[in-house]
C-alpha cells in the first residue's frame, strides 16, 4: 500500500498530483444539505447552489442554483401520472461547457446514445402523481384554503410529489422509488403493496393490491417486506400516513374504493379523492392493511398451547386457540363510513389469510 498524496510543492511526484480521477475516486457528493434537491413550483425542483459532484473520472462540477421541469426530461414532452423519475448530472465531455442536467425514467442512466455510466450521475428522483392541497402544517385544505373547509375532500391536483423528492443523502435505505418522505427519518409507500413477481413487495400506480387471494398473512406480508428493505408500520406510523384521507362513503366511491355495493379490490392510485396529507393512496378502503402490533384477547381461564401455524413454525401458548390477534387499519372495499384514516380492526389473528387484507410498508432513512 502506498500513500496517495506526500508533500511535493512542485507535484513531480505522481502520488503528489491532485487530479480529477483521484478527487472523484475519494469524494462523495459534497452538499450544504441533504435534501439538495427540492420541490419549488408546481412541475419544478430547484438544485441547491454549492453542491460539489463528481461525474465518472473527468469532472467535478460544483452547482449554481437551477430548477428543473419537464424541459429537462431526455424523452417525451410531459410528465406521466404515476411515474418515478431519476435526475442525472452529465458531463457534456468538453472543458468549456458546464453540467447539464437531465429528468429520466430510467433508473441507470439518461435515454440517448451520448450517456451511460462514465458520463452521468443519478443525484435524486421524485414521483409524478397525486398530490392533495395543504397549509404550512400539512393539513388538508379546501379551495379557499380553509382546513377541512367544505369540499376539501376533492381538492387534489396531479403535481410532482413534493415529499416524494430525494437525493442520495436523503432517502430510505430501501429503493426510493414509489415512496415519500413522512417525517421523523421515515419513508412510507405511495401506493399499496402489489406483487413484484419475485416474492418481494412493490408500490406501483396501477398495481393490484395483494391480499390473502395471493396467500398473504401478518408473517407472509412481514417476509416479503423484508426482502424489499421495508417493513410494516405500526398503528401510530400508519394514523400519521394516513391523515387527510376523507372518510369512506357508503353509497359512493368517491372518497375512496368504500362503497357497501363494491364485491372485490381495485387497482391503486386511481380515485383522486383517496389521498392522505402527506400523498399516500387508498389507505382508507380498497383493501385493509396489516400492521405491526399484537393484542391478546384472554377468553378462558387458563392458557394452553395450540398448533395453529401449520407444519414446522412451532405453537402458540395462549387462552384460546385465536387469542393472539395483529391489528389491520384503514378500511376495505365494501366498509362505507367504517372506513378512515383511524379506523382499526382488532378481530383477526396473524396467521389469518384474508382475501381482503393486504399490506403497506414503511422504510426508515438511510
Amino acid at each position: 500500500m502506498s500513500r496517495l498524496f506526500i508533500y511535493d510543492e512542485n507535484m513531480t511526484d505522481e502520488r503528489a498530483k491532485i487530479t480529477v480521477a483521484k478527487m472523484a475516486a475519494i469524494s462523495d457528493i459534497v452538499a450544504p444539505e441533504k435534501e439538495y434537491i427540492q420541490h419549488s413550483a408546481q412541475g419544478a425542483v430547484t438544485i441547491m447552489a454549492g453542491c460539489v459532484i463528481a461525474v465518472g473520472e473527468n469532472a467535478v462540477f460544483k452547482t449554481a442554483e437551477t430548477v428543473l421541469t419537464k424541459a429537462n426530461l431526455d424523452q417525451g414532452s410531459d410528465f406521466v401520472h404515476g411515474s418515478d423519475y431519476y435526475i442525472y448530472i452529465c458531463d457534456p465531455g468538453t472543458d468549456a461547457q458546464d453540467e447539464l442536467y437531465l429528468i429520466s425514467l430510467n433508473s441507470s442512466w439518461p435515454d440517448g446514445d451520448a450517456w451511460d455510466d462514465t458520463n452521468t450521475r443519478k443525484i435524486g428522483g421524485f414521483h409524478y402523481g397525486r398530490v392533495r392541497n395543504t397549509d404550512d402544517y400539512g393539513r388538508a385544505v379546501n379551495a379557499s384554503g380553509s382546513v377541512r373547509g367544505s369540499g376539501w375532500e376533492s381538492n387534489t391536483r396531479v403535481d410532482i410529489l413534493p415529499n416524494s423528492v430525494w437525493t442520495t443523502k436523503h432517502r430510505p435505505k430501501c429503493d426510493p422509488s414509489g415512496m415519500v418522505y413522512l417525517g421523523n427519518a421515515l419513508w412510507g409507500d405511495i401506493y399499496l403493496s402489489s406483487d413484484d413477481g419475485a416474492n418481494g413487495l412493490q408500490s406501483v400506480y396501477g398495481g393490484t393490491p395483494i391480499t390473502g387471494t395471493e396467500g398473504l398473512n401478518w408473517y407472509i406480508a412481514g417476509e416479503r417486506a423484508r426482502r424489499v428493505g421495508k417493513r410494516l408500520p405500526d398503528y401510530m406510523e400508519f394514523t400519521v400516513a394516513a391523515d387527510g384521507s376523507p372518510q369512506g362513503l357508503d353509497a359512493s366511491n368517491a372518497n375512496g374504493h368504500t362503497a357497501t355495493t363494491n364485491k372485490a379490490r381495485t387497482a391503486v392510485g386511481k380515485i383522486a379523492n383517496a389521498i392522505s396529507a402527506l400523498n399516500i393512496c387508498d389507505l382508507v378502503g380498497n383493501v385493509w392493511k396489516w400492521l405491526n402490533e399484537l393484542l391478546h384477547d384472554p377468553t378462558a381461564a387458563s392458557a394452553a398451547w395450540y398448533d395453529v401455524f401449520g407444519g414446522g413454525y412451532g405453537q402458540a401458548y395462549m387462552y384460546s386457540s385465536t387469542g393472539l390477534h395483529a391489528l389491520f387499519g384503514g378500511g376495505d372495499w365494501h366498509y362505507g363510513v367504517h372506513c378512515g384514516s383511524r379506523t382499526v380492526n382488532c378481530n383477526y389473528y396473524p396467521w389469518n389469510v384474508g382475501t381482503n387484507i393486504g399490506v403497506w410498508c414503511v422504510c426508515d432513512s438511510l
